[in-house]
């Protein structure tokens, strides 16, 4: 059987769909090239393979590959030190649907393997004549050159090529990349052996933290790094959203509105507000666990403040529990404290076994009045992605209500609001010195036009001062 033209459009319609489908369809806002380069190969490889078992092997695996760079990248992470997280989904509570929507994820993708091969194995299954299969293979190669010079072309064009570098501060789109080489990549990140955090680039920006706290003698100053807490780009939602801060102007407080650039996730967050350093930092702290590390919370206690580490779930996840005591704070506090000590409920908001943030924000700022100077960090959680949790229709109005694109960023800005209102309670109870409250990163919501809700380069940030 001699090749034909329906050996030219099977294969292109697979590959098309493929990466269709592993862009879902470009109804969810993930950073993924319109095209990997890999799946051209495709139509060869299966040239070598005797049997539809190992072409089933590798379609799952590219598949199984695209799916994890793009969860990656969705979430702020490389791919290695995402996969690195996976064990933590054991720690975690998941609802009954998630797991069900989850298994029928994962036989819809068996099925699409199964019949993408079946399909591919009609072509050339028949083909046992050496001098045939030879053919077949020289055909394939050919497909794949042809194809790979006509889409790199569009990058030459468009894009970084290797005839036309662009810098990142240029406008401009890959068409394709490919995904060995974004393995590779991630790969250096994932094995690189760090340099010692103070030989880390400081924050090209400067951090929120460090900028209204490092000389701020005040007794007791609080640091809350907020989860998922992203820039609203429209301003009266922004403000709406922060109303109950704001009027403590009229109480003794001054407030100040400001925002911060932001790279990678949580854990880079935390780098860059508490070591004033890019997310490097944070790895390096957690590959060489120094026992002393020149942050702000060092300074902090130089300088006499008693510091405390506070957050509502467990340290495990990300190693926080090991990045937090590597900073020496005097004490670290997290889930089984509040759960097991304070004997509080859990929160559902997210699957992350937690109490809730306000329980946290009450224990912190009550017990900074505990020693004549403190420096008190919050970390929460609540508000992460997945989000459920229902809408609070007594502190929001109907402007906000129609401006949020959907239920889930609807009921996740409800969560913030609700936060910064007991927060705001509590400030009135407890007149705290200096409070910075900054965002950790955008939401990563599912949906392109929850996405473009925020900003893609700002994170929010409050800073509360009491008036002498």
């Amino acid at each position: 059987m001699k090749p034909s033209i329906k050996n030219i459009v099977y294969p292109v319609g697979v590959i098309l769909i493929l990466n269709v489908f592993m862009h879902c369809c470009f109804l969810i806002a993930i950073e993924r090239p319109i095209f990997y380069y890999e799946y051209l190969a495709l139509p060869f490889i299966f040239t070598f393979l005797p049997n539809n078992k190992l072409r089933w092997i590798a379609l799952a695996l590219t598949l199984l590959g695209d799916a994890i760079v793009s969860l990656a990248r969705f979430y702020f992470f490389d791919s290695f030190n995402y996969i690195t997280k996976i064990p933590s989904l054991f720690f975690s509570h998941f609802s009954f649907s998630f797991w069900i929507i989850l298994i029928l994820g994962v036989l819809l993708f068996s099925y699409l393997v199964y019949a993408i091969v079946k399909g591919w194995g009609h072509i050339v299954n028949d083909v046992t004549d050496k001098a045939d299969r030879k053919k077949w293979k020289l055909f394939y190669l050919k497909f794949l050159f042809i194809c790979f010079i006509i889409i790199y072309s569009i990058d030459i064009k468009t894009g970084n090529s290797f005839f036309n570098f662009k810098t990142i501060g240029n406008n401009h789109t890959n068409f394709s990349q490919s995904l060995l080489a974004q393995y590779y990549n991630d790969a250096k990140i994932f094995s690189k052996r760090y340099s010692p955090v103070n030989e880390i680039q400081d924050y090209h920006n400067g951090s929120i933290t460090y900028k209204y706290l490092k000389t701020d003698s005040s007794h007791h100053q609080v640091l809350i790094v907020l989860e998922s807490w992203g820039y609203i780009n429209d301003a009266t939602i922004r403000n709406s959203q922060l109303q109950d801060l704001l009027q403590l102007k009229n109480k003794g407080y001054q407030v100040i509105m400001d925002s911060s650039t932001f790279q990678g996730g949580t854990s880079q967050a935390e780098a860059r507000e508490l070591l004033n350093k890019t997310g490097e930092a944070y790895y390096s702290i957690i590959q060489n666990l120094p026992n002393k590390v020149n942050s702000i919370i060092d300074l902090k206690n130089k300088e006499g403040y008693y510091s405390t580490a506070l957050q509502s779930f467990s340290g495990f996840h990300s190693s926080g529990y090991l990045f937090r005591k590597s900073l020496g704070f005097s004490s670290i506090k997290e889930l089984s404290f509040f759960k097991d000590s304070l004997h509080q409920p859990l929160n559902y908001n997210n699957h992350y076994e937690a109490v809730n943030d306000e329980v946290v924000f009450d224990y912190g700022i009550q017990n900074a009045f505990s020693h004549p100077k403190s420096f008190t960090y919050l970390l929460t959680i609540n508000t992460h992605l997945p989000f459920n949790g229902a809408i609070n229709d007594k502190i929001t109005n109907e402007a906000e209500i129609k401006a949020l694109p959907t239920k889930e960023s609807l009921g996740q800005y409800c969560r913030l609001k609700e936060q910064f209102k007991a927060i705001a309670l509590l400030l009135e109870k407890y007149p705290i010195d200096k409070l910075v409250i900054v965002g950790d990163h955008p939401a990563p919501f599912v949906n392109t036009n929850e996405r473009d809700f925020y900003s893609k380069k700002w994170v929010p940030a409050i800073i509360i001062k009491k008036v002498l």
